[in-house]
């Protein structure tokens, strides 16, 4: 094997296993810092936003105003699972650092963070599972 083909073969193997560890992979429903997804109404966004050293799940609605930003430090090794329901604009961030919540709108229009799983759907459930 040539030295480059060994080493497409380590990065392969790695982001395997990267994926495979944080039971997550490469769901195209997750939000990341190149990826952002979209809200089911098409009226928000989602991103995960580099704040020097800490990572913040943040919603933006459709004038890119960033109507909420995670005020819990997130970082690489516990890279937060982001992730809208499908059928709502409820966002789940799933932290193996914090725990997981949820983030859906108030009735004044503000965004709220519910902390637990009770009420975690099971769509989202299947990509919580470690």
């Amino acid at each position: 094997m040539t030295r480059r083909g060994l080493l497409g073969t380590l990065t392969a193997a790695g982001a395997a296993l990267l994926a495979a560890c944080t039971g997550r992979g490469g769901d195209e429903r997750l939000a990341t810092e190149e990826r952002e997804v979209g809200s089911p109404s098409g009226e928000f966004s989602a991103i995960v936003v580099a704040d020097g050293d800490v990572l913040r799940p943040t919603i933006y609605d459709a004038a890119g105003a960033a109507v909420w930003t995670d005020d819990l430090q997130h970082v690489d090794r516990y890279f937060p699972g982001v992730i809208w329901e499908s059928e709502q604009d409820v966002l789940w961030v799933l932290s193996t650092d914090h725990g997981n919540g949820s983030v859906r709108r108030a009735e004044d229009d503000s965004w709220e963070r519910t902390m637990g799983s009770e009420s975690m759907p099971a769509e989202i459930a299947e990509i919580a599972r470690p």
